[in-house]
């Protein structure tokens, strides 16, 4: 793949989202019921693409992003901390989805566990979310909240009006770590995603240096440097 006269690996020609969309329309069907946890103002599963019937809920940190996405977007909004059980959604949901979120909750081990009790007997949570060892994982961890913030905004183009930056605590966002608490789910998929050449657009040297980096880590297999993981499971 080229990009503005770089050549990038093929990995780099699939779509960031392929996996998850693909994960995600599996069990999307009439009538079912969806949590869509934390992604505010921008849902997981545009309304345009959603099947006759579907009540989706929308769970986030934050009201004020869950209004964000417009009339319509959720049949029911719900504020809250996802590491906060919430009763009244337990044993309901046919399919939970997190996009790019899991990164931001400050335990991943209660929040995974809410997830699962939010679920029928049955039901399928897919995610998507950054490693915590991913170049931009380390530097975002060392680096204050407000500058991190800045160096995101700047390099992938997100700003308060499209994709607010939030803090990211990346508690057990690694493979090493998710493993053993992933146990309690029925046939649980994580995959290794190795995508974080963008993170370093504004400077091709170092560009060159995390590509070389990253490629060694894919051929490898190295889950725990992955930069993003797509999870799958069912209860």
């Amino acid at each position: 793949m080229t990009r503005n006269g770089e050549v990038l690996p093929d990995r780099y020609r699939v779509p960031l989202r392929e996996g998850f969309d693909a994960a995600v329309r599996e069990r999307l069907e009439p009538g079912i019921q969806v949590l869509d946890i934390g992604s505010g103002r921008h849902p997981a599963v545009p309304l345009d693409e959603r099947p006759e019937g579907v009540a989706y809920v929308g769970l986030d940190l934050s009201a004020s992003e869950l209004r964000a996405a417009g009339s319509g977007a959720y049949d029911e909004m719900v504020e809250t901390d996802a590491t906060r059980l919430r009763p009244e959604l337990e044993n309901r949901f046919d399919l939970v989805v997190s996009w790019q979120v899991l990164e931001h909750v400050p335990d991943m081990e209660t929040t995974l566990a809410n997830v699962h009790r939010y679920l029928k007997p049955g039901g399928r949570f897919v995610a998507q979310f950054s490693g915590a060892w991913s170049a931009f994982g380390v530097i975002n961890r060392i680096l204050p909240d407000r500058v991190g913030a800045k160096i995101v905004d700047r390099t992938m183009k997100r700003t308060e009006q499209n994709i607010p930056v939030f803090p990211a605590f990346y508690d057990k966002c690694t493979a090493r770590a998710l493993d053993p608490i992933l146990g309690g789910w029925s046939q649980p998929e994580l995959t290794p995603i190795f995508r974080g050449a963008a993170y370093f657009n504004f400077l091709p040297p170092a560009k060159r240096l995390y590509l070389a980096f990253e490629n060694a880590a894919c051929r490898r297999n190295t889950r725990n440097l992955a930069t993003h993981y797509l999870l799958v499971a069912e209860r």
